[in-house]
């Protein structure tokens, strides 16, 4: 058996968009689509991929931040957004020994006691804005910790727009199936498909979309126990 030993298959965001308006029955093999089709599904695919970013926290999409801590200071405005922080840990930089925080609901973080209790952080609360992350930790940090700590963050990122023709897609390859028929559902709609053909659509695309969704799941044991701490 000869095989091509090349992994690097990929697609534009054009291929997509032209995949799928096949899918739909606008265009035949080989025709190019027009400019107005170009962009109105161009808009389609970016508002498509924004909303999948609510589904979860797929493992290819995490990703660490690091804040520098400052003495005095117990709130940090970052960029880019953190759409949703995981795990934070506090990073001994002279030993390397990690700490979990305990990540809080603006609720808890508002009903802590004194916010300019000195000391080092223990507990985050990370509120995620239009276009920036605030992020708010306790006690605040001395001149002491700003010298020896830092915070790590695992969080889930933004998934890049589809800006240029050629860009291709911030997704593994088995997302690929799952994108093109996802969109041709979208556009179905505005290319007035049968309704029996939009609910057969919807469908398989929502079965592509499960498929690579549970393969991007981690696995690992699971551990149940009782938090005895207190804060």
């Amino acid at each position: 058996m000869t095989t091509s030993s090349s992994t690097d298959f990929t697609v534009t965001r054009n291929q997509l968009i032209e995949g799928a308006l096949r899918i739909c029955g606008v265009v035949a093999p080989g025709e190019t689509p027009t400019t107005a089709m170009y962009t109105g599904a161009s808009e389609a695919l970016n508002m498509l991929v924004k909303a999948w970013q609510s589904d979860g926290m797929p493992l290819w999409a995490m990703s660490e931040y690091t804040i520098t801590l400052t003495d005095a200071v117990n709130s940090y405005t970052i960029s880019p957004k953190l759409l949703k922080v995981t795990q934070a840990l506090n990073r001994n930089t002279d030993t390397n020994i990690d700490i979990p925080m305990r990540i809080v609901t603006r609720d808890e973080y508002n009903r802590l006691g004194n916010k300019t209790t000195s000391g080092n952080p223990i507990i985050v609360w990370c509120n995620p804005n239009l276009d920036d992350t605030t992020v708010k930790v306790f006690p605040t940090p001395t001149a002491v910790e700003a010298a020896d700590n830092t915070i790590i963050l695992t969080y889930q990122k933004e998934f890049s727009d589809f800006d240029a023709s050629t860009d291709t897609p911030e997704f593994p390859k088995e997302y690929f199936d799952a994108l093109k028929f996802a969109l041709a559902s979208r556009l179905s709609y505005e290319y007035g498909m049968d309704v029996q053909d939009r609910k057969q659509l919807f469908e398989q695309a929502m079965m592509l979309k499960q498929d690579a969704l549970s393969f991007g799941t981690e696995e690992g044991s699971v551990y149940f126990g009782v938090d005895t701490r207190r804060w």
